[in-house]
């Protein structure tokens, strides 16, 4: 990751709240809009599989996107390295200076069972 620091480029997506079962209603992904994010940094944390109820793999990444990125919430997606991605938990505001002064966001991927 050293020569990526601010480099990379994510898509956030924002998925419009429609009627679901039970006057419900939930996020319509199909037509959530896409917001390409430049001058960010993505690196993968760690990766785990669980095999005893179904076989499992759940990895999660940090990304650090740059102050003038619109605000993540934790009910937005993100597009990065030919993945979609769910927040993990709240995104925070980091006060840090250079390329990773931003939002902190850890992002979350569950495969399978």
């Amino acid at each position: 990751m050293i020569g990526n620091i601010g480099r990379q480029t994510i898509t956030l997506l924002d998925a419009p709240l429609i009627d679901g079962d039970y006057n419900t209603q939930v996020r319509d992904w199909d037509h959530a809009t896409q917001t390409p994010v430049s001058g960010c940094t993505a690196d993968y944390m760690f990766a785990s599989r669980n095999k005893q109820a179904g076989d499992q793999t759940i990895t999660r990444a940090q990304l650090y996107l740059p102050r003038s990125a619109p605000k993540v919430l934790p009910q937005h997606r993100v597009q990065w390295d030919g993945r979609t991605w769910d927040i993990d938990g709240v995104p925070a505001v980091v006060e840090a200076s250079g390329p990773l002064d931003g939002q902190s966001v850890t992002l979350l991927e569950v495969k399978g069972a």
